[in-house]
């Protein structure tokens, strides 16, 4: 299966985010005093869930959330079937909820264990509180911003500047030289625990240039003929991992010890190995995030 066949982990968000409506505040309103609105707890970017038998989000009705009266920010995630959802964020209503048998776990548990739709709701829910939570003032003149359009935008109070929710793309590749592909681990991680290169874009270049370059810094290593194979949000805050495959048209490899602690090429069947979890000299990343996906997909390919 291709990337582009699959949905990653946090990926498959099946809400309609209605961003040609937002600038209504009349259907804004209407959306808070739905019967059936939905509201996401989040604290300390931790999402509201309940453990039993099964995890699942802990979705709370209005009359719940005006009890609890909490502070912080409400943001309109998006509609399924008419129904609004939002997120919101609040100590005092965390605390409340404590006693509700609500538990805030952290978005890689629940990325783990939810079906792949609300995992990609809650990425949307802790990367947009996350941002508000980091434009709270104007990056042109210091005044405070208000919150617009259901949380899908800030303006400033005393400029006007408006600011919109950015998203961060980062490289991540697959290296190979046909029969072996080329893996890194990083100085504080675990020995034999080795994944893709990866790097975040810069400004005025193109993707597949990204992938060269963060591959020639890190490695040394020249490559062609790159192909993109899938991409997968990764909220952790707010970046969108890109995934390519690429061949090497060099293969001697240079670290420098203090980004990449070790890099190495290691053989089609040592990797397919280590993605069966039968290699005890090889590990990867789990099925959480792309770099999984793309190492198995190449070593099966």
């Amino acid at each position: 299966m291709s990337g582009m066949d699959r949905a990653y982990t946090f990926s498959g968000n099946m809400l309609d985010r209605a961003l040609g409506m937002r600038r209504d505040a009349a259907w804004l309103h209407a959306l808070h005093a739905h019967p059936e609105a939905r509201y996401l707890p989040m604290r300390e970017l931790n999402a509201a869930a309940r453990v039993g038998d099964a995890l699942r989000l802990a979705w709370l009705g209005h009359e719940v959330v005006r009890e609890w009266s909490p502070e912080g920010e409400t943001v309109l995630l998006g509609l399924y079937e008419g129904m609004p959802h939002f997120a919101i964020s609040g100590d005092a209503m965390a605390e409340a909820a404590a006693w509700q048998g609500i538990e805030f776990t952290d978005a890689r548990t629940l990325g783990t264990n939810l079906p792949a739709g609300e995992a990609g709701i809650v990425a949307q829910a802790r990367t947009m509180l996350d941002w508000h939570a980091s434009h709270r003032f104007c990056g042109q003149c210091g005044a405070p911003t208000l919150s617009v359009e259901g949380g899908a935008r800030r303006v400033c109070t005393n400029c006007g500047a408006r600011t919109y929710p950015h998203v961060s793309p980062s490289i991540i590749v697959v290296v190979h030289d046909g029969e072996r592909a080329l893996l890194a681990r990083r100085p504080r991680g675990v020995k034999n625990r080795f994944s893709c290169l990866a790097g975040f874009m810069e400004p005025g270049e193109s993707l597949e240039e990204c992938v060269a370059r963060e591959v020639f810094e890190e490695s040394r290593i020249r490559v062609r003929n790159v192909r993109y194979h899938g991409s997968q949000p990764w909220p952790f805050p707010g970046n969108l991992m890109v995934g390519f495959m690429a061949e090497a048209a060099t293969t001697d490899i240079e670290v420098d010890g203090e980004e990449i602690a070790e890099a190495r090429w290691f053989p089609r069947d040592e990797v397919q190995r280590a993605v069966s979890g039968t290699n005890p000299e090889l590990t990867v990343p789990d099925g959480l995030s792309i770099s999984h996906h793309l190492i198995a997909d190449w070593a099966n390919g």
